[in-house]
């Protein structure tokens, strides 16, 4: 697959693609698939979990990096107006990432199902039980959509929407669990 964004690659995560190939693969995969304002990005190795480095503009991973850790530290650096060139359109902080990074594709948010992937969005609902009323497909989709609403009604000035989208979907996964007992 050919990127369409121009990726800089540090030598130590291009060292890390000889033992991890499939990583450059889900990097391109998210930048390509999922960020075309994204024009040009830096990737970089990190020692023990994922980060976004503000100071050199770069988004730093393990080989293990899932496509969610990847998209989640690429929405931190559309957040950087020291370093991302675009229109800044994302408000600052870890649960803002999360939500306007589910808000792009049900494929980016976390994989609750089969992943240890925490979510800053995730620790606010009752993960136990979406896993148990859910598919992953239905659960995805489901924080996708509610995600995307919340956007529509911070656009239309609602302060609380981050808030209003945890509850939403625990008030979803609620009403599903409360269906399954009456089965």
């Amino acid at each position: 697959m050919e990127a369409l964004a121009f990726i800089d690659y540090s030598k130590e995560i291009e060292n890390a693609f000889i033992k991890a190939p499939e990583l450059k693969r889900r990097i391109e995969f998210v930048v390509d698939g999922f960020f075309p304002e994204v024009e040009n990005i830096k990737f970089g190795k990190a020692s023990k979990s994922a980060y976004y480095d503000p100071q050199s503009g770069t988004v730093r991973l393990t080989k293990n990096s899932s496509i969610y850790i990847i998209g989640h530290e690429i929405t931190h650096y559309l957040q950087d107006k020291n370093h991302y060139a675009g229109a800044i359109t994302i408000p600052g902080g870890e649960r803002a990432c999360d939500l306007y990074l589910f808000a792009r594709s049900p494929a980016l948010v976390t994989d609750f199902w089969n992943s240890r992937d925490g979510s800053y969005i995730g620790n606010a609902l009752k993960v136990d039980l979406l896993k148990k009323h859910y598919s992953r497909e239905e659960g995805q989709m489901m924080i996708h959509e509610t995600c995307k609403g919340a956007l529509i009604m911070r656009d239309n000035g609602k302060r609380d929407y981050i808030k209003w989208a945890e509850d939403t979907i625990n008030q979803r996964i609620a009403s599903r669990s409360k269906k399954d007992h009456m089965r």
